[in-house]
């Protein structure tokens, strides 16, 4: 996301930045850490000279820092932090570049459901906002249409040994959906070292090549193998995301999840603040930034509609994309427009 936003900001002001003037970075690791978060938006909101913010990764510090942020005026762009709290606030400064996890869950149960006839799930959710989020929207969306959730697990954030879970499952079920991002590898290695065969569905927080796919291992391609829901379509099916990995591969090497969503999150705020200039003739005040992000008509890389919002400050353009494991890499069989 970090490298994404950084290139962004390079090719801006390759070309000339925002009227005449370069743009400057300020970067900060919130650690994943809630209060962590919270000190890095204090330090952003006292940065007079700052004037939006792409971030944060979880939807949990999302949702913290985004309170200070409404407060200091900051307008915020979240790429992929996608619990629905987030925007169901309605804090007018905060926006969702990514879809919404009660639309991708059921984006990807209406697909097991109606295209892989499956009916019988395990659940295995893991215990922080996204992870609950995710699970809750998923399981929902599956009873809501037939489906049955035939038994519900939970897991810690970090977990790694689910030897005993995955002894402790039901025998009868057709498809294991796991709510969750980093713990997702392990938890399918020990379905298949076990000798359990089901799909393994997932969330965006496995839709991950280093964190998912590389541990994974030979367990992605065993049995009815993985479907994992992506917050954008592959590279190479939105008109310019091509040349944009091939920019971004020179500069960083191979893409591996979020950076789409983040170039064009940092695209679209900069478009912002040059809006905000002009229309002012100086320096816009945040305010001017937040109404600017509104106005403005921007169409990106990740998404193959222009990027609106709606009331709450979700991005109508964004869709859902469904994945399988091929060949140690990712590869899109489905795209579902926003319910």
């Amino acid at each position: 996301m970090k490298q994404a936003v950084e290139l962004a900001i390079e090719e801006r002001n390759a070309a000339g930045g925002i009227c005449g003037a370069r743009v400057s970075p300020q970067t900060a690791d919130d650690r994943s850490n809630e209060k962590t978060g919270e000190e890095v938006a204090r330090q952003f909101c006292a940065q007079a000279d700052l004037l939006g913010v792409v971030g944060h990764y979880s939807s949990d510090i999302s949702i913290a820092a985004s309170e200070i942020y409404h407060k200091c005026g900051l307008a915020m762009i979240a790429p992929i932090a996608s619990n629905p709290a987030l925007t169901d606030r309605g804090l007018a400064n905060t926006f969702r570049f990514t879809n919404r996890d009660d639309s991708t869950g059921q984006a990807i149960a209406g697909y097991l459901y109606k295209e892989l006839e499956k009916r019988r799930a395990v659940l295995v959710e893991s215990q922080y906002a996204y992870g609950k989020s995710m699970s809750d929207a998923f399981t929902r969306a599956f009873l809501k249409i037939g489906g049955e959730v035939v038994a519900r697990r939970a897991v810690t954030v970090g977990e790694r040994d689910f030897g005993p879970l995955v002894s402790a499952l039901p025998k009868e079920f057709d498809v294991l959906f796991y709510g969750g991002a980093f713990e997702g590898a392990f938890l399918l290695k020990a379905m298949r070292e076990s000798g359990l065969t089901q799909l393994f569905a997932a969330g965006d927080g496995c839709w991950d090549i280093t964190n998912f796919v590389e541990p994974a291992g030979d367990a992605a391609r065993k049995g009815e193998g993985v479907l994992v829901l992506a917050a954008t379509p592959e590279i190479g099916r939105v008109p310019g995301s091509r040349e944009f990995s091939e920019r971004y591969h020179a500069r960083y090497g191979p893409i591996t999840n979020y950076a789409a969503n983040s170039y064009d999150s940092t695209c679209l705020l900069l478009e912002a603040i040059e809006y905000a200039a002009e229309s002012k003739n100086a320096l816009p005040s945040r305010n001017d930034v937040t109404a600017a992000i509104r106005t403005v008509h921007f169409q990106g890389i990740a998404y193959p509609g222009q990027i609106e919002w709606d009331a709450k400050g979700d991005n109508i353009a964004a869709v859902t994309a469904l994945y399988t494991v091929t060949d140690d890499r990712f590869r899109q069989i489905a795209e579902i427009r926003r319910w």
